[in-house]
């Protein structure tokens, strides 16, 4: 074990081989080759690949469904925990060699943080730093807590959230390899932007770095631990002590992310909290991360649902939107001034100043007047009449609305995958409602509609998602897989879903009983629809 910083050959302080996020291209495979040299795929006489290199390599639409039993989908809690542990292991590697680093990938100086040094040692068989194993322990510890906190139910179980967390996993590895490959492949123009088809050329927007993976990691883990089977409407509606507790609002969301920090704020995690976080600053950035991830899976939250909307329209507006104002922008630069521009420019500073009147103090109003602009998704205002940047650069706000998108693509990677992992997470939503109507928990029927219900799913959800990670630029070309699938999977499920959808009311309503027994009187009150 390395006990301080000149131990460390600085040389190796990079992904070892066990970490690396990308293997060599393969038909269909949808990853790209990793330019860095960490090939992990083998050939038959090499030797084994890691589990968690294994994982990640695998298709996007394929995950879960490999031959390797050791990678496959699968109900056994230990062997998911082995899983799960092997991939959090992974980054949590590449975290610790980030605060060891004196640069960011881009050139700008960091803090470098060597406490961290006492959980990292060299493994002599690779030639370079893994975790020990008291870390490796504490991991799987955490892994295994939290698995053991999600309940038995139909679609929001430990086995969903494995899937998004593996399907997570692997768009972070996508975007890597794209920014890897396009960084070779592309000149940059001297702003910061590379040359090419808008957002048609990958931009990580910082994505690759390791404290954003690791925390979107994290958030896929957690994100419906504890999850009670039910909507969040029901447990509003039933007065539920969660709902109370979080006023109504994202009840499920809130509960994940109290139970996951409450548990790593737990005493035998401690060290497992340091090496996320070695100092407050850190743990604030993971913490805010990782709550706005989790919060943004609920999609039945009209009010998030429209903030998200703005902030994806203010960091991406239309290309047609773009092209106009570029192309304003450089006619007012060319176009002599006119007489009438003059008194505008005059009324509004009149009007400014005015404004700031409001200020008792003359250098507080001439600051107003600097920067005053328009609050929202970018502004907004303390009591004190100061102004709050909620990103300092057009860049932040852009990757807080990719990383939105990348969560909610993960949620419901499963309807941009092959069609037969969407009909097998299909069924297990409609159990899991099935239960709750069974109850009498449900104020609806999931089997009335449920074939039309998933088409309008896809045409007003799915589709529009999945669009943004091709607009946004994120995997460049790439960034076409998830509406082809998403696509693909539609037009089968309108060629094929109605059949389906009558085989799995039939099969999960006799597995249960029985149909759904009507919504009546229940603990002495009706339930309200």
């Amino acid at each position: 074990m390395a006990q301080n910083l000149s131990d460390f050959s600085m040389e190796k302080l990079v992904l070892p081989s066990n970490g690396g996020s990308a293997g060599r291209r393969r038909s269909n495979s949808w990853t790209l080759h990793d330019p860095t040299g960490f090939d992990d795929i083998h050939d038959e006489d090499g030797p084994p690949c890691p589990l968690a290199s294994k994982l990640t390599n695998q298709r996007w639409h394929e995950i879960g469904n490999s031959p390797d039993q050791s990678i496959c989908s699968t109900s056994n809690f230990d062997v998911m925990v082995e899983q799960l542990a092997a991939v959090m292991g992974m980054h949590l590697l590449e975290l610790l060699l980030y605060w060891l680093r004196p640069k960011d990938d881009d050139g700008t100086k960091k803090e470098v943080i060597t406490d961290v040094l006492e959980y990292l040692e060299i493994d002599p068989n690779i030639g370079n730093y893994v975790l020990t194993t008291s870390i490796k322990n504490s991991i799987r510890d955490y892994v295994a807590e939290i698995g053991k906190l999600y309940k038995d139910v139909g679609f929001h179980s430990l086995e969903h959230a494995i899937h998004v967390t593996m399907s997570m996993n692997k768009l972070l590895s996508m975007v890597s390899d794209s920014h890897h490959q396009v960084s070779k492949s592309f000149e940059n123009d001297g702003e910061g932007h590379n040359c090419g088809s808008p957002r048609r050329v990958a931009q990580s927007y910082g994505i690759d770095d390791p404290r954003i993976k690791f925390a979107m990691f994290f958030s896929a883990l957690i994100h419906d631990v504890g999850h009670t089977g039910v909507p969040n409407s029901v447990l509003v509606e039933e007065e539920d002590e969660l709902a109370i507790l979080h006023n109504d609002v994202s009840v499920a969301e809130q509960n994940s992310l109290n139970i996951a920090f409450s548990l790593l704020h737990a005493p035998q995690f401690a060290r497992l909290k340091h090496c996320i976080g070695p100092n407050p600053t850190q743990r604030k950035f993971f913490r805010k991360r990782v709550i706005a991830s989790v919060m943004v899976t609920d999609i039945s939250d009209q009010e998030r649902i429209q903030i998200v909307k703005s902030r994806w329209e203010t960091a991406f507006p239309p290309v047609e939107d773009e092209e106009k104002n570029q192309t304003e922008r450089r006619q007012a630069r060319t176009a002599a001034p006119t007489p009438p521009e003059a008194p505008r420019t005059e009324l509004r500073q009149s009007r400014l100043r005015r404004r700031a009147t409001m200020h008792s103090s003359e250098a507080v109003a001439e600051g107003f007047l600097a920067r005053s602009r328009r609050l929202g998704i970018r502004t907004s205002m303390d009591f004190s009449g100061n102004l709050i940047d909620a990103y300092g650069t057009n860049n932040q706000l852009q990757q807080h609305a990719v990383l939105e998108t990348m969560m909610n693509v993960a949620d419901v990677a499963h309807t941009m995958q092959s069609f037969n992992t969407f009909v097998k997470w299909n069924r297990r939503l409609f159990r899991e409602l099935h239960a709750a109507r069974s109850a009498e928990r449900l104020p609806f029927d999931p089997s009335a509609r449920w074939y039309e219900n998933q088409i309008g799913f896809f045409n007003h959800y799915i589709l529009p998602l999945a669009g943004k990670m091709k607009s946004c630029g994120v995997l460049g070309t790439t960034g076409d897989v998830f509406e082809l699938f998403a696509a693909e999977n539609l037009k089968r499920w309108k060629e094929e879903g109605e059949a389906i959808s009558e085989e799995i009311v039939r099969s999960e309503t006799s597995m249960n009983g029985g149909a759904a027994a009507p919504m009546g009187v229940r603990n002495g009150s009706r339930v309200g629809r």
